[in-house]
């Protein structure tokens, strides 16, 4: 009996001798982490406060003279009521309601046929992915400045060649905004097909095929047991399309600059060139908090109308 007590104490030694030796654990994962912990507040929280605090404030970049004054909501204020900001923010509001659906519905679309698909499977598969490979700026470029030009370019070639008018793309206010949001679902879509594929592929096949035993048809098995199951996966993927359809500025910049007019200017292209290019720090805070909100209001809205449909499929 001693003989075990004391085996017994040498493999579960005391609290307080564990104590000392996770010590130095403890201190080597704080290590292992810091450099993370400092980069994050270095690249996130510090931005953070610093934008908000300068957005109280009348700082302007090119009025090295002036003093920096305190001018409470001012700046906030003159955000909320300016009516370019109100059409930049409509502009925003429009690209991702248009943008979002298609890619959802199109993604889930392309998803479900590569997944039943008996024949040239892994080839459509890296087809339908290749846009997600490609430069945002090369596709501007290979899409929206030669394909879509407006005199010579081959679209409009081949539409004028069946009999159709000429599309202005790029130079009408209304056609911009539409072509914006096409050249965005090429190459974005393929982020979506990736995540209901990956989601598809893991669904286990016990309901689906227990289904199949009772008659169910295939739109049955879709709606009743793909869809629910498809929820975290559908909510994860739209969230994050949204939001970094929420931040479009690559795209609009160097496709339309915003133009024409200001048809096509997203928020954060309009703080980019009030805040960078203008100088004009004050303002451009106060606009970056204005999309940082809509972006929080539109993550609580989806949250909101998906609380059943990802809950049941939990």
């Amino acid at each position: 009996m001693q003989r075990n007590s004391t085996a017994k104490q040498a493999l579960d030694p005391s609290p307080k001798k564990r104590l000392n030796q996770s010590v130095p654990d403890v201190i080597f994962k704080w290590i292992l982490i810091l450099p993370a912990t400092i980069a994050v507040i270095a690249l996130l929280v510090f931005p953070f406060l610093f934008t908000f605090v300068a957005s109280f404030t009348d700082w302007h970049l090119f009025n090295l003279n002036a003093p920096i004054n305190f001018v409470g909501f001012k700046m906030w204020a003159s955000v909320l009521t300016s009516s370019y900001i109100h059409t930049t923010t409509w502009n925003t509001i429009y690209f991702v309601g248009l943008a979002l659906p298609l890619q959802f519905l199109l993604g889930l679309t392309v998803a479900l046929a590569l997944n039943a698909a008996t024949f040239g499977r892994t080839f459509f598969r890296v087809f339908f992915l290749m846009p997600l490979m490609f430069n945002p700026i090369a596709v501007v470029f290979l899409i929206g400045k030669l394909m879509l030009q407006e005199d010579i370019g081959p679209i409009n070639d081949v539409l004028m060649g069946l009999g159709f008018p000429r599309i202005m793309w790029l130079s009408n206010p209304a056609m911009a905004k539409i072509t914006i949001v096409l050249v965005d679902v090429w190459q974005h879509t393929a982020f979506m097909i990736l995540m209901f594929l990956a989601g598809l592929q893991s669904l286990p096949q016990e309901p689906f095929e227990a289904a199949v035993v009772d008659g169910a048809t295939a739109v049955q098995r879709f709606r009743y047991i793909s869809l629910p199951l498809l929820g975290p996966v559908a909510l994860t993927a739209v969230l994050i399309r949204g939001l970094d359809a929420f931040k479009v500025v690559d795209i609009i910049y160097s496709l339309t600059g915003g133009g024409p007019g200001q048809a096509t200017e997203s928020i954060t292209l309009t703080v980019f060139r009030m805040g960078v290019k203008g100088g004009d720090i004050a303002f451009g805070s106060a606009a970056s908090y204005l999309l940082l909100i809509m972006m929080a209001v539109f993550t609580a809205l989806v949250l909101f109308l998906t609380r059943k449909w990802v809950r049941i499929s939990y």
